[in-house]
């Protein structure tokens, strides 16, 4: 049976059989203060958050931990629904009346990014201040919503707009939604972030189905568009608008099954962070007795683990204390230092790793939206040189390469726990073969080349 929260106590009235039952927690929560300091972090909070972690070992990956698996997993898979959306619906867009040719429609993606660049500042930083739970419970309602509206855009202008706010809530998705995922599982089952890239590949096979359906049945005629006395108006080109209605609808249903039937608990680690470590101590049994077991924590341990470095630095029990939101917001802030960046190039060695993520990750972010982005319109130009122009002959090679994404992920799992290579291994494996790939789509012209290149590199993209 799981106990109830235990009443808060100052240190000098903590009897002796709780020290005696919490030594455990105060070994396992010592710390490398140095490091903690470089970091810009809390040596108490430190300690805490590694009594967390051992409560989330006892308390084991269970029914909590695969709810939470499915429920951030919608995000991943909304993101990436937004991002294939849009450059799949691009080139229809364009034929219609009252909006631009392609060459500059494309900005409509660019105007999703001028969205995913603030809401990803906007959700990262306000996490530690108000929590985590409000980004999740929000973001997905939010592109749900813009997605919806920017169906029924009257003109391009309009169209950025709306695809700029849905960028911002999408943003939220990937700021949060692994993160909070790693809060709550055990070290033991950690590779399981890894697939969670899954719903992010799945996410564009239902994009390129949606969107595959609908442009189908319900666009104009490419061509006779041009043609004189051929109108193409939103009355006989409703099929990219009918995709983005359906996507909107979808992400509502998942914002709903997220929100109603999957609530998140907010992350113990985050409440032991301002002070609330009776709520922090109630979410880790009620993760406990979600799984089916009972967990020893107490709030008492995690005071007794923090105890030595307030008695070292001075500081005040954050148990005991309470902070506003504007307090929170003021005490994050004052953490922030560039000295804190200095820490990552302290050494040679550091200097090394840090800039090789830093320029790995800009490489991907650059690549990864010139690909996708365009993806489409590179497949029917690629048809128009065979004389293929059919929307299916289009869409069903778009609808082959997403579909190679989930395989990517699900290899990626396999490869990081792999014990002789590991995650450098698979890393640099499958940045190799993605790059040796897009430079093999230039110089194909075959359909069954073409549809074969991109699908290896889809997968082995989504597997970075």
């Amino acid at each position: 049976m799981i106990r109830s929260p235990t009443p808060t106590k100052g240190f000098d009235d903590a009897p002796e059989d709780i020290e005696k039952d919490v030594a455990v927690g105060v070994r396992g929560a010592e710390i490398d203060e140095e490091l903690a300091r470089a970091e810009g972090i809390d040596a108490h909070f430190m300690a805490k958050a590694q009594v967390i972690n051992e409560s989330l070992e006892e308390c084991g990956m269970g029914r909590f931990q695969w709810e939470l698996f499915m429920s951030a997993g919608f995000g991943y898979f909304s993101d990436n629904i937004w991002l294939q959306s849009i450059a799949i619906v691009m080139p229809y867009v364009a034929i219609e009346d009252h909006f631009p040719d392609y060459p500059k429609i494309r900005m409509a993606t660019f105007a999703l990014y001028m969205g995913l660049i603030p809401g990803a500042l906007l959700w990262g930083m306000t996490a530690d201040v108000i929590g985590r739970r409000i980004a999740w419970n929000s973001t997905l309602f939010i592109s749900a919503v813009f997605g919806l509206a920017a169906g029924a855009s009257p003109n391009f202008y309009v169209l950025c707009v709306l695809l700029a706010l849905n960028g911002v809530g999408t943003a939220g998705n990937m700021v949060l939604d692994g993160a909070v995922f790693l809060e709550f599982i055990p070290n033991t089952h950690r590779y399981l972030l890894t697939l969670l890239s899954v719903w992010w590949a799945i996410g564009q096979v239902v994009a390129s189905l949606i969107c595959w359906a609908f442009l189908a049945k319900y666009s104009c005629d490419t061509e006779r568009v041009g043609i004189d006395g051929y109108r193409c108006d939103r009355n006989t080109n409703p099929g990219w608008r009918y995709s983005m209605y359906t996507l909107g609808a979808m992400m509502l249903f998942l914002w709903g099954l997220r929100f109603f039937i999957l609530p998140m608990q907010e992350s113990p680690k985050f409440l032991v962070s301002i002070g609330q470590d009776e709520e922090a101590e109630r979410v880790i049994h009620e993760v406990a007795r979600k799984n089916g077991r009972t967990s020893s924590l107490t709030v008492d341990r995690l005071r007794i683990a923090a105890a030595p470095y307030f008695s070292k630095y001075g500081d005040c029990a954050p148990s005991t204390t309470k902070f506003s939101s504007l307090e929170l917001a003021k005490r994050s802030f004052s953490h922030f230092s560039f000295k804190h960046i200095k820490g990552l190039f302290a050494t040679p060695r550091l200097a090394f790793s840090s800039g090789l993520i830093i320029f790995i990750y800009a490489a991907l972010g650059l690549a990864y939206p010139l690909f996708n982005g365009f993806l489409s319109g590179y497949l029917q130009s690629k048809g128009a040189e065979r004389g293929d122009t059919s929307v299916n002959a289009t869409y069903s090679a778009y609808t082959y390469q997403a579909a190679c994404g989930i395989i990517g992920s699900i290899l990626a799992t396999f490869l990081v726990e792999w014990g002789r290579g590991g995650r450098k291994f698979a890393g640099a494996f499958f940045t190799v073969g993605a790059g040796a790939f897009l430079f093999a789509l230039t110089a194909v012209r075959s359909a069954a080349a073409v549809n074969a290149l991109t699908c290896m590199a889809s997968l082995f993209e989504n597997a970075l």
